[in-house]
């Protein structure tokens, strides 16, 4: 009598049952630190922990199950071609299936690449370290499998799940624990204090232009179709402002300038932020890593599944007070409008509309802020100062005078139209809530207003304004033609409507422009052939700012020393900015 083989279970179930124990044990030691760490999430208690840890499990499994169902196929061609059928089935796939997990993350992370992209780019220093687990990974295994196959005795497959599942639980408790309790340091500043020889009148404006930079805005201004900023430059005083931590994130760089504190105080890192059930805000990195792209996928996923929310970062996730809550403090009052860190706004400002009212081009990633009144200050005046931002409000033809013309680019991988569309829009409905605030208050002692289309025009429109910066791989010569003149019209929008604001001053005000960064060509993988660069402008001019025509080399630091000081109050001990043009404020008051 011939005895038939014992029937064996399907591959196509082993290798994702056994993936998904290997995700999570690869996924608690390598990747939770990581995912902790560029996420900045600091959890507050045992529960957060659970959750997260939860959260993060989850995650783990069903990647590693997927690149193993994926890669499972592989297993059995190979089983089938060479052996037939292993000894072991279930013992085969659960060794073999490490090196799958391992080598399908690094697929993912290609495919991901790619699909976005439309090329990879994979820094070696990231792929060896992969390579050489997945061969140490395929050596062990096979060493297993044969020392196992050969004995007398095998033991059984449930040991090796054990012993996962144990080594998962390490993983966990050692990625997450040092974490809890983790807080930053509270920024020892003394109070401010009205300055005995400080008594002005003068308001100030204080316009900050994502992006903003001398390359862009001087040729307008010298060409007469930049007439206001021509006048400030001419009687006032001008220089850049260094960006730091490349790739220069708007957030992390206005999160300093607004403060006067490094980032390793401030806190903020990332561009954008996110909300989940039962955690604190966290920060969203947005730059490509073989380590962490598959986990950034499985993030969207989540955000679209609405598990997770994108938002841009909320006022918790700044350590240390923005220019303007110390002006309020220091009875100064004061008006801010789309700042970052803005939201919630209660007890920053006198009147506040967070930058949570208003879309702009963050929509592409997910963010959707809707207008509520719980997003401005005071709640008396909410429906005045949402009203700009109503569907049936804004100048419905504003992006027609930009971009005439509306053929898609060749080189475009991100729909240009549509991301400036949307920042254009948010800006002039910025724009009209400040007009509305300084007709009701000519006197307004300080307003801050924050625009983020020109930024987003650069992004979109840079490789044709400049098609010299990119050597052998220019943009179309059609395409060169038809959008070079964009960010130049943006900057006489942006130009025309800071002409509109001064006008309606009872006297004229001191004003402050910064930008966060610069902007060239894109060195790396972005979606976007234009990026930030380190040099960002200053420039200041009115009653109190004394004319130079010496460049001047401003840090992060000084502008809120330099703020405070034209508002009459002297500079907070412990910031290491200086006020620059205090001596000059002192003189004419």
């Amino acid at each position: 009598m011939i005895r038939r083989r014992a029937a064996q279970p399907d591959p196509m179930l082993l290798a994702p049952a056994w993936g998904s124990l290997w995700g999570i044990a690869f996924g608690t030691w390598i990747l939770v630190p990581d995912i902790i760490g560029t996420h900045h999430i600091r959890v507050e208690d045992g529960v957060q922990s659970a959750m997260l840890l939860f959260a993060l499990i989850v995650v783990f499994a069903l990647t590693g199950a997927f690149v193993s169902f994926c890669g499972g196929f592989v297993l059995a061609i190979f089983e089938q071609l060479t052996l037939g059928a292993f000894r072991d089935r279930v013992w085969a796939y659960g060794v073999f299936t490490s090196t799958l997990v391992l080598a399908g993350y690094g697929l993912q992370d290609v495919v991901i690449q790619f699909a976005n992209f439309r090329a990879v780019a994979i820094r070696p220093d990231e792929a060896r370290p992969l390579i050489v687990l997945c061969l140490i990974t395929l050596a062990s295994a096979i060493l297993a499998y044969r020392v196992i196959t050969r004995m007398a005795q095998r033991p059984s497959p449930f040991l090796l799940a054990i012993a996962l599942v144990v080594t998962s639980v390490a993983g966990a408790i050692t990625g997450i624990e040092p974490t809890t309790g983790e807080r930053l340091a509270k920024p020892n500043l003394e109070p401010l204090m009205k300055s005995g020889n400080h008594a002005t009148g003068v308001p100030l404006l204080f316009f900050g232009i994502d992006g903003a930079t001398w390359r862009v805005l001087k040729p307008a201004i010298e060409s007469g179709k930049a007439p206001t900023l021509r006048s400030l430059l001419e009687r006032g005083t001008s220089g850049d402002i260094e960006a730091l931590w490349p790739p220069y994130w708007s957030s992390a760089a206005w999160a300093s300038i607004l403060t006067g504190l490094p980032r390793d105080t401030t806190g903020v890192y990332e561009d954008l932020a996110a909300i989940a059930p039962g955690m604190p805000p966290f920060q969203v990195p947005l730059t490509l890593s073989l380590k962490l792209d598959a986990m950034y996928t499985a993030r969207e996923y989540l955000r679209v599944a609405g598990v997770i929310r994108f938002v841009r970062p909320p006022r918790p996730l700044l350590n240390g007070k923005p220019v303007w809550e110390w002006l309020h403090e220091g009875g100064v009052n004061s008006a801010v409008l789309r700042f970052p860190f803005t939201y919630p706004p209660a007890g920053q400002a006198d009147l506040v509309v967070s930058d949570w009212v208003g879309n702009d081009s963050w929509e592409a990633m997910g963010v959707r802020h809707v207008a509520t009144a719980d997003a401005v200050t005071p709640p008396d005046l909410a429906d005045q100062l949402l009203a700009p931002f109503r569907p049936d409000a804004g100048d419905p033809h504003l992006f027609e005078r930009l971009v005439p013309e509306r053929t898609k680019p060749a080189d475009a991988i991100v729909d240009p139209f549509e991301y400036l569309r949307a920042s254009a829009d948010v800006d002039e409905r910025t724009f009209d809530v400040a007009k509305t605030v300084l007709r009701q208050n000519p006197k307004q002692p300080f307003l801050a207003i924050y625009i983020d289309g020109l930024d987003s025009a650069e992004h979109a429109f840079w490789q044709y304004r400049f098609p010299e910066d990119y050597g052998s791989n220019p943009p179309a010569a059609q395409d060169v033609k038809r959008f070079a003149p964009v960010i130049e019209r943006y900057v006489q929008f942006i130009d025309a409507q800071l002409r509109d604001l001064l006008s309606l001053y009872q006297q004229p005000p001191n004003i402050i422009i910064v930008s966060d960064h610069g902007h060239g060509a894109s060195q790396s993988q972005t979606g976007w052939r234009g990026w930030h660069t380190k040099e960002g402008i200053f420039l200041a001019a009115g009653p109190s700012v004394p004319k130079s025509t010496v460049p001047l080399r401003v840090s992060y630091y000084d502008v809120l020393p330099t703020v405070v000081s034209l508002e009459g109050l002297t500079v907070p001990a412990g910031l290491t900015g200086r006020p620059l043009f205090s001596d000059a404020a002192d003189s004419k008051r």
